[in-house]
């Protein structure tokens, strides 16, 4: 395994007590609610941090007011069990909507040290 794919498996192994689906690249197929973890920018600085970005996805199924609600609690939990597991959480943004499907996502920007 690379040391970038080994940091994206480290940030989703923190993430799997989320009781949804965590992936560590984007799955075929994505049905929410779920997180996943992708290659942020720059994806690998001078100084040897990784950045990775946990996008979290909430189903719009029970209408917009509760995917938000859904979306914001997925989101605190992200942000906690990353901290828990010593990761370094930066920003997270505000919340995007889907026009295809209405699906709402937010991303919180992650960066840890790998070696390579």
């Amino acid at each position: 395994m690379t040391a970038l794919g080994a940091a994206r498996t480290r940030v989703a192994g923190a993430l799997t007590g989320l009781g949804v689906p965590v992936h560590d690249q984007p799955p075929n197929s994505l049905q929410p609610p779920a997180v996943v973890v992708l290659p942020g920018a720059p994806w690998l600085d001078a100084a040897g941090h990784a950045a990775l970005e946990v996008v979290a996805y909430a189903n719009p199924a029970a209408g917009n007011s509760t995917a938000l609600t859904n979306l914001e609690d997925l989101i605190e939990q992200v942000r906690f069990a990353l901290r828990a597991a010593g990761i370094g959480v930066h920003d997270t943004d505000r919340p995007q909507a889907n026009p295809d499907g209405g699906v709402l996502s937010a991303t919180t920007h992650v960066s840890l040290m790998v070696r390579c």
